[in-house]
């Protein structure tokens, strides 16, 4: 999506350019599980029925799930992006949790490009793998004050052989609106 000055913005593009024979062995997955979906689904208020039409079954429903204690940034995605207000110091916490499907003993570690002005803390910082679909959760903590529309950093877990790339984007206005 194009701002209103026609300039690209994060929201223009992906995460990256794909290598087809990378991608068939990217090292680590971000798993999201359908009731993570219906949690987004509800709190974009989308109704009971519908959510059933869209899963194809009646498992799912708004009722039990407290859709208002959750975000969409706490979609198990490898984006993370918030909305935060200008001018204004601000901490946002994504929780994260990926999946090894690399190699059966790996060890990820972080490395965080961010600009000035925007501090990212990545806890931890070194994920030890000792098997195949071993799950690891880990917390990224963005704070700063924003004084531009979009800043943007990134989150990359490598163990030598794989890059994991995930972008992260603070913005001061909806990307929906120019």
């Amino acid at each position: 999506m194009a701002s209103a000055k026609g300039k690209q913005t994060e929201f223009s593009y992906g995460a990256g350019h794909i290598n087809p024979v990378k991608a068939a062995n990217p090292g680590l997955v971000y798993e999201t599980i359908e009731e993570e979906y219906v949690k987004l689904l509800c709190y974009k208020g989308y109704s009971t029925p519908s959510i059933w039409k869209l899963f194809g079954n009646k498992r799912s429903n708004c009722s039990h799930i407290k859709h208002r204690k959750w975000s969409p940034k706490d979609l198990n995605y490898p984006a993370m992006a918030s909305l935060v207000r200008r001018y204004v110091s601000f901490t946002i916490i994504f929780s994260r949790t990926v999946t090894n499907i690399g190699g059966a003993i790996s060890t990820y570690r972080a490395n965080i490009s961010a600009p000035s002005g925007l501090k990212v803390i990545v806890q931890p910082q070194e994920l030890s793998l000792k098997k195949l679909n071993e799950k690891k959760s880990f917390v990224v903590k963005v704070g700063g004050k924003v004084a531009v529309r979009v800043l943007s950093a990134s989150l990359e877990w490598n163990d030598g052989k794989h890059n994991v790339r995930s972008p992260i984007v603070i913005y001061t206005k909806s990307p929906m609106k120019s």
